[in-house]
């Protein structure tokens, strides 16, 4: 079965999800989503995507919590 893009439907939702998560703030709910997104991608193009997003994502959980006490 092809798909466009080359890539899953079912990426495409999660790596839509994990995006609108990550705009709201909820860095630690959106790295898990990245991580399940990465799971159904099944482009290494995509898969490297996802990774580095939830790495991103981890990264910025501390810094909300500094940004938190300075205020």
């Amino acid at each position: 079965m092809t798909f466009k893009y080359h890539d899953s439907p079912l990426y495409f939702r999660a790596a839509r999800d994990a995006a609108q998560i990550e705009r709201e703030g909820d860095y630690q709910r959106a790295a898990k989503v990245w991580i399940k997104a990465l799971r159904l991608s099944r482009s290494v193009d995509n898969q490297l995507w996802c990774e580095r997003r939830s790495d991103f994502c981890l990264s910025q959980i501390p810094r909300e919590k500094y940004k938190a006490v300075a205020v």
